[in-house]
């Protein structure tokens, strides 16, 4: 069987795009280097800030590059395509239209795993940027789903937003505490589950050792559907 191959829209933001890479290598089932997925890795930071444009078009618009970038990929002969940014998925639909190859869909691969892992699910909360959370991209997915979603009010999304920006894209001391705090809030507001719908969040999420089965990290999601389209197989344990 030929191998497949998986390419990584990176470098949104760059540390992100490591953590994914590391994620796939440490979740696949493995005893030998070629066991593992071969990837094709675009780590491209210079392009522009997705929550900026989606907040103001005035902005510089990031499609463009993207797009350009997802193309370099296919012709790199990439069967799949990822975007380790939950943000950019604001225009998944435009990037999907300009190439051939299937790009895994963080959105929707995280929300099946919400239903998946967490029993009785009715309500699920997103943590993600304001440009995530303004695009309705979670709430769609969450309510064709059939599900209730529910975000941040706004004094916490303002306090993620500085956990985002100006700790994690910063490397800075994360602020664990208040990173707990707003979790607890969207539970007691009647969340089965929470989505780590920012993968800044998802490093915090492994630098804490946080092991919830209510708190569900999008990037982990993206890893494991990655993993299982290549044909291989999931780390046991």
């Amino acid at each position: 069987m030929k191998e497949k191959v998986l390419g990584v829209l990176g470098g949104v933001g760059p540390m992100a795009t490591v953590y994914f890479a590391d994620l796939v290598v440490r979740m696949t089932e493995a005893e030998t280097d070629q066991d593992h997925i071969s990837m094709v890795i675009l780590n491209h930071p210079t392009i522009p800030d997705r929550t900026a444009y989606i907040l103001d078009h005035s902005k510089p618009n990031p499609v463009p590059v993207m797009v350009e970038d997802a193309r370099r990929l296919e012709a790199d002969g990439c069967d799949y395509i990822v975007i380790p940014c939950n943000t950019a998925h604001y225009f998944y639909d435009e990037i999907q239209r300009n190439v051939r190859v299937p790009i895994l869909n963080i959105l929707e691969e995280t929300v099946r795993a919400c239903q998946e892992t967490v029993p009785n699910l009715k309500t699920i909360g997103v943590l993600a940027t304001d440009g995530t959370i303004q695009s309705h991209a979670y709430q769609n997915i969450i309510e064709r789903h059939g599900l209730t979603c529910i975000v941040p009010e706004p004094g916490d999304q303002a306090s993620l937003m500085t956990i985002i920006y100006e700790q994690v894209k910063a490397g800075r001391p994360v602020d664990l505490f208040e990173f707990h705090r707003i979790i607890g809030e969207m539970k007691k507001r009647g969340c089965d589950a929470v989505i780590l719908g920012c993968t800044e969040l998802s490093i915090i999420h492994r630098d804490a050792n946080l092991r919830r089965p209510d708190v569900v990290d999008s990037m982990e999601c993206l890893a494991r559907s990655s993993i299982l389209a290549c044909g291989k197989q999931l780390r046991r344990g």
